[in-house]
């Protein structure tokens, strides 16, 4: 039970202060701060696509509705006194935008309102599974080039022998550098480790 309640406590720190980096970086870049900006945009960018897209089935609307939040969002970044979480703000703006579309193709062959219903009542499946997977992507983009390229195939549900053959090394090198990676990935993701178990499960 100490255990438990002591994980807990590292849980609620480290999101406390995975808040409050973001709270700065939105501070600065209410402050006018374009680097900054641009680090949001791409750490955000690509997960709020995948949300989008899986509302809509238009690929160009749904990167197009992404774009259009955060260039409305560098334009009115003054008139925002404080975003307590700003990754549920952004998430939240996606599904808010996508539903406004969807409700304009109400009734249409592409669109009907069991869509609009059963699209919402997803969202936080949605959410959460894509943020899993931006955690996890964060996580490979800091392994070694030959490291991350095996996690990634494995994730794209090639086996051993076919990394081996794409990226002309043997077998058991490709295990090692898995292996390695996983240890890696583990100190870096600490509690979040198990997400990086669910993803791989029957894959590795």
């Amino acid at each position: 039970m100490k255990e438990i309640t002591t994980d807990l406590c590292k849980f609620s720190f480290r999101h406390k202060a995975r808040n409050m980096q973001e709270k700065t970086l939105f501070e600065e870049i209410r402050n006018g701060n374009i680097e900054m900006f641009g680090i949001l945009f791409k750490k955000y960018f690509g997960s709020m696509c995948v949300i989008a897209k899986s509302f809509i089935s238009d690929t160009q609307a749904a990167e197009d509705i992404v774009q259009d939040i955060f260039i409305r969002l560098w334009e009115k970044r003054r008139e925002y006194e404080e975003i307590p979480n700003l990754q549920v703000f952004l998430y939240v703006l996606v599904k808010n935008r996508c539903m406004d579309f969807l409700r304009s193709k109400k009734n249409t062959i592409e669109y009907t309102e069991t869509e609009l219903i059963y699209q919402a009542e997803t969202f936080q499946d949605l959410v959460q599974e894509e943020e899993i997977c931006r955690i996890i992507d964060d996580a490979i983009a800091q392994l070694p080039v030959q490291s991350a390229k095996i996690m990634r195939l494995t994730l794209d549900g090639k086996q051993n022998k076919e990394i081996s053959e794409i990226l002309n090394i043997s077998v058991n090198s490709v295990k090692t550098l898995k292996y390695n990676a996983l240890h890696t990935m583990r100190s870096r993701l600490e509690e979040k480790y198990y997400l990086l178990l669910w993803l791989f499960i029957n894959k590795i």
